[in-house]
């Protein structure tokens, strides 16, 4: 498409996907370093095990253990693919030409996906305590996780916008691999 729609969605896709795994995985094994004061707050249950809960609740039944594992194993992966597909959305127009313009839109990310969640949807499923009883370290522990993770989203929205979608088009970059 001519505005990279699609490109951008998918780059967002992808960075939204190296962003979970990022979170997933870094973010843990730093948290466990990390002294007890600095450490992001904790979330009293596990959210995706909380809405598939509410799923089977609403179902009237439970899911078959399987589904139920399935379900909630992947849920982390959809809600961090979908942001990171939003900001590709919303840098369709407005292209990451330049890192800071990628660190910037990455850091806007974090901190939205971040307030969403610990100011929002998690103190009000009371997955965790509101946000002015979390603790200012705390807070700034996950909101600073949350930044690089949108961070990591931005990145392949860079490599869209400067290498697969030149001003010039896919083709002149096609000449440049020759």
């Amino acid at each position: 498409m001519r505005n990279g729609f699609v490109s951008h969605a998918a780059g967002g896709v992808f960075g939204g996907a190296m962003g979970t795994l990022f979170m997933m995985n870094g973010m843990k094994r730093v948290g466990q370093r990390l002294p007890e004061r600095l450490k992001p707050t904790l979330v009293r249950r596990d959210p995706a095990e909380l809405m598939v809960a509410r799923l089977e609740a609403l179902r009237g039944r439970p899911l078959p253990r399987r589904v139920h594992d399935v379900l909630a194993g992947s849920l982390h992966w959809v809600y961090g693919m979908g942001w990171g597909g939003l900001l590709g959305l919303a840098t369709t127009r407005h292209r990451l030409r330049s890192p800071r313009d990628t660190l910037l839109a990455g850091a806007a990310l974090g901190t939205l996906v971040w307030a969403v969640g610990y100011a929002g949807w998690l103190p009000a499923t009371r997955l965790t305590p509101p946000l002015h009883r979390q603790g200012g370290r705390h807070a700034a522990a996950a909101l600073i996780a949350h930044v690089a993770y949108g961070i990591v989203s931005a990145l392949p929205i860079l490599v869209v916008d400067r290498v697969l979608r030149p001003e010039r088009g896919f083709r002149r970059w096609l000449r440049t691999l020759r």
